[in-house]
């Protein structure tokens, strides 16, 4: 797997194929194009507000700590991460019922 299969991937959904004469069918609909790294980032973002610690959040994006910290703090965070991203799933569930309810 390369570096850019999942956003090629991901931009093939959307219709847009680089290189190619003939482009995919979109079948995203009006949803706007996006990057992998579109969603860590909004993810970042997100984990923010349901009071998630930053160095949680951080690890649940797999960042490292950096310098003497990132030596010595061992504890992998897995409870932590695991409630974060739990968070996080129930308020995208939430997004998504919501915007069903309102396309009807």
């Amino acid at each position: 797997m390369g570096k850019d299969t999942l956003n090629r991937a991901t931009a093939k959904l959307f219709g847009i194929e680089p290189g190619k004469k003939k482009q995919s069918q979109n079948v995203m609909g009006d949803i706007e194009c996006f990057t992998v790294h579109d969603l860590r980032g909004t993810s970042r973002s997100l984990l923010a507000s349901p009071s998630v610690q930053p160095h949680v959040a951080g690890r649940c994006l797999n960042h490292k700590l950096k310098g003497v910290e990132g030596i010595y703090e061992r504890y992998d965070y897995y409870s932590e991460r695991s409630n974060a991203l739990e968070k996080l799933c129930n308020m995208a569930e939430k997004e998504i019922i919501v915007n069903r309810l309102i396309r009807k």
